[in-house]
């Protein structure tokens, strides 16, 4: 039966992320193609990014950013909720301290904002609406599926990768990107890489089938290669290079973070000032409106670099280029612009690659050869990438991928992780943590993971001596109420549970006016809120008790539903109380006094929600000697004494459930009470003297 449980999960994981990776790749194709027809109809009739003119000074392209920016962010404000977070940077909060929520129209609205934006020439890249887009589709899926929250974050992750794999034709690069984009430091969400990479594999296959396979971010870049250690010289500089531009970037985009927030312009209107001020950029450098790599791939190609301009010229207009891209772009991501910052940081490692071979030409002439200056370029793209996103394996994976340069993979590695060495103190996402030991996402880790693996069956208690039939009568109940707390009735009828009893139920059933020995246990009892089988684990078990408010679940048999006995919520504390003391005895022997108690007040913190306050407890005791001859009435027993009496116990008339509130106590009587934990303190004691179970 295990392993039909855990074939019924991966079944149903598998099946989520292959329809999360159809959703997001049908997604990310018509968000491409959105693109791609607005870049065509608006911008791309009035400017030519690829083209290496500059001082382009006309009101189309002063304006259309602006107007872009304008009707973007009145969509965004009136039908979005604001968040603190910005790009894909929504995704990491979302994982880290937002329970995986996304909501799914905000996600599409905003995607539908970044197309317009970028059709009307704005700085900002398609990754991030894509990405959040796909992260949506995830958890709502899971929603659906009734997951739990750490189940949401996996599909977060698989979502957000099926989204990147697919827009930027890179399946495994996405899973890397979406598994690493949430940690400063190089970790890996594992127990998200196989739903992301089923998810961005299935992205990636419905994308391309309608628009055909083999296409790259770049093209001619197959045949290049790493041809020797007299490169690496090369390399490393330009990983110094790609540093510097994150840097730069990450500084552009604080200040007009800094700046937009101080001109406390409406939510509408700053995309629109952040566009004009784009597109005054754009008409002095109009490359910077390039959202498809043309001028990247036309720099690579050499195509407008043979002519009477000398390689410093080239080399100085690489370089305001990526100045110009920093600042466009940090202008629109500072003012909560729809889109991502991805796809320019692609752009401007490309560009930063061709600005550092353009400098060595021009200073050292023919010191490079020419097949070193155009894998600079593609290098540059991932070193760039490395150091803003922090993401060095994604960043060697992506563009592998996205320009099919395998014969790089050397320089890559070696710019990617000199890069993000040198610049990750600079990253450009505030939200992301140092790993998953400061995630809120993996509090209690090593909790859940022993609840993952414990069974029911290993916690059970069987059997359960605590039964009753329909038919049974209250005083018939009260009178097998044993000395201990929260004794709670299972109702069988025939070998099934059908109903608990709890000390809850039998209380409200003695204060009832009219209440006699006719009622019932069927009258009484509350439907048992859901039934566990012994292969069941806990952690699943956990959220039933959560879910119900219950104290302790029926377990039945794998077939059949037979009663077998029950699961407690004490139970499970208790085991975890013991697995932890153990690992407290170790930490005592291995670690400072210190760390071990750091610990300690760590798992009790952690315990604290599996525990619930006891209401107070069951005993049976002789009435106070004051308060014989009294009736209950006349001593108002439960404000002086802090106790519920339930039943008493007489020597001639049997058991009284419940009891009449007008009979005068005896001497021989024997009180059935609930001491209420909160006056056990407060209170004298029924006899007197010390208490007694």
């Amino acid at each position: 039966m295990q392993l039909g449980v855990a074939g019924s999960r991966l079944g149903r994981m598998i099946l989520l992320s292959v329809a999360t990776g159809v959703a997001a790749g049908l997604a990310a194709k018509a968000l491409e193609t959105g693109v791609q027809v607005g870049v065509d109809g608006v911008i791309g009739r009035v400017v030519r990014p690829s083209a290496p003119d500059v001082l382009e000074f006309k009101g189309s392209v002063l304006l259309l950013p602006a107007l872009g920016g304008l009707l973007a962010g009145l969509v965004v404000a009136a039908c979005c909720r604001r968040t603190r977070a910005h790009g894909t940077a929504v995704l990491i909060e979302a994982f880290h301290r937002e329970r995986a929520e996304l909501p799914l129209g905000d996600a599409l609205v905003k995607a539908a904002a970044a197309a317009l934006l970028i059709a009307f020439g704005a700085s900002v890249g398609k990754e991030a609406p894509i990405a959040v887009l796909g992260a949506a589709i995830g958890t709502a899926g899971a929603g659906l599926a009734g997951m739990t929250p750490r189940e949401r974050r996996i599909f977060l992750i698989a979502g957000c990768a099926a989204g990147v794999g697919a827009v930027f034709q890179c399946p495994l690069g996405g899973a890397v990107f979406a598994t690493t984009v949430l940690y400063r430091e190089p970790e890996i969400e594992g127990d998200a890489l196989m739903p992301s990479i089923i998810a961005s594999v299935t992205s990636y296959s419905t994308f391309m089938a309608f628009g055909g396979y083999g296409h790259r971010l770049l093209t001619g870049t197959e045949a290049l290669a790493f041809r020797g250690p007299e490169e690496l010289a090369a390399y490393g500089g330009l990983a110094i290079v790609c540093a510097g531009v994150g840097m730069l970037f990450c500084f552009c985009l604080r200040v007009f973070g800094r700046f937009w927030s101080r001109t406390r312009l409406p939510r509408a209107l700053s995309p629109a000032a952040a566009g004009l001020f784009c597109g005054l950029v754009a008409c002095g450098l109009p490359q910077i409106m390039d959202p498809r790599y043309e001028f990247v791939q036309r720099a690579l190609d050499g195509a407008f670099l043979e002519g009477s301009r000398p390689w410093l010229w080239w080399a100085v207009l690489f370089s305001l280029v990526v100045l110009a891209k920093c600042v466009a772009t940090a202008a629109m991501m500072g003012a909560e612009s729809a889109g991502g910052l991805f796809g320019p940081v692609v752009f401007m490692g490309g560009t930063a690659g061709a600005a550092a071979g353009a400098f060595v030409e021009a200073f050292f002439p023919g010191a490079f050869p020419e097949t070193l200056r155009e894998s600079l370029i593609p290098v540059g793209m991932a070193g760039v990438l490395s150091a803003s996103l922090r993401t060095p394996l994604a960043a060697i994976v992506m563009v592998t991928e996205m320009t099919g340069s395998y014969g790089l993979i050397v320089p890559l590695m070696l710019v990617s992780v000199l890069a993000y060495i040198l610049g990750r103190p600079w990253g450009v996402y505030a939200e992301q943590v140092n790993g998953p030991h400061e995630s809120p996402a993996h509090a209690g880790e090593s909790v859940v993971s022993l609840l993952e693996n414990w069974k029911v069956r290993e916690f059970m208690e069987a059997p359960w001596p605590h039964v009753a039939s329909p038919g049974d009568t209250l005083p018939a109940l009260v009178s097998r109420i044993p000395a201990v707390e929260h004794p709670t009735f299972v109702v069988l009828e025939g070998e099934r549970p059908v109903g608990l009893v709890s000390m809850r139920d039998v209380a409200r059933a003695i204060d009832l006016k009219h209440a006699s020995s006719v009622i019932i246990a069927a009258d009484l009892m509350s439907p048992p809120p859901q039934v566990v089988r012994p292969g069941d684990d806990l952690y699943g078990t956990l959220e039933l008790f959560r879910g119900h408010g219950a104290e302790l679940l029926p377990v039945v048999e794998e077939k059949g539903g037979r009663f077998l006995g029950v699961l407690a919520r004490q139970e499970i504390l208790r085991g975890l109380r013991e697995r932890f003391s153990e690992q407290r005895s170790h930490l005592l022997r291995e670690h400072a006094g210190l760390a071990a108690l750091a610990r300690e007040g760590y798992i009790e913190t952690l315990l604290s929600e599996l525990a619930v306050p006891p209401e107070g407890k069951v005993e049976r005791r002789p009435p106070p000697p004051e308060a014989v001859g009294r009736t209950l009435r006349e001593t108002g027993f439960r404000g002086r004494y802090g106790c519920h009496v339930i039943a008493v116990e007489t020597a001639a008339e049997g058991t009284l459930a419940p009891p009449d509130p007008d009979r005068p106590l005896r001497a021989d009587d024997v009180l059935v009470v609930i001491v209420e934990r909160r006056a056990e303190e407060a209170v004298p004691p029924l006899d007197g003297g010390a208490r007694t179970s």
